[in-house]
């Protein structure tokens, strides 16, 4: 069952994209990282946002870790310690289920010391294992533990879907 089609995304990225250009306004950059797979797509088009509408200067990092075994393999950046040392970090994922994938997403900004740490979400499906909550909300959704939220993005077009 499709939960949000192609357009209402774009509008959910739009809307996060200047709720974020607002938070981090007087900082005057920012670090837009995201979780390889669909949270760097999601990354990737709300930095792409921000820079239509604001003068922030941002730096597109990809997280790489596993996210079905994220203790098992090391999480890196695709950038220098440099590049996000002492800066404001937005870390993007699609899909905020235990929390368990973005603890170990911002533990890796821990570790480089940033300013200040902010999460974004397409979803958020309130089942959390974690202390983690997400900053900025494309859409809450109370599920079931037997049910999937599913973002896809498959020749340009973007869905999410509850399986």
């Amino acid at each position: 069952m499709e939960v949000l089609s192609h357009p209402q995304i774009e509008n959910k990225i739009k809307r996060i994209a200047y709720q974020i250009f607002e938070a981090f306004l007087d900082q005057g950059e920012l670090v837009v990282a995201g979780i390889n797979g669909n949270g760097y797509e999601l990354a990737q088009k709300l930095n792409e946002q921000l820079q239509a509408i604001s003068p922030l200067k941002t730096t597109l990092v990809e997280i790489k870790l596993d996210k079905t075994q994220p203790r098992a393999a090391t999480t890196s950046l695709n950038v220098d310690s440099a590049d996000v040392h002492g800066k404001p970090v937005l870390i993007v994922d699609d899909v905020l289920n235990t929390g368990r994938t973005m603890v170990y997403a911002v533990s890796a900004f821990i570790r480089e010391e940033c300013a200040l740490i902010k999460t974004a979400v397409l979803a958020d499906r309130n089942h959390k294992n974690f202390p983690i909550a997400a900053d900025f909300v494309g859409i809450s959704m109370a599920t079931t533990l037997q049910e999937h939220l599913q973002f896809s993005l498959e020749n340009g077009k973007m869905s999410l879907e509850l399986q």
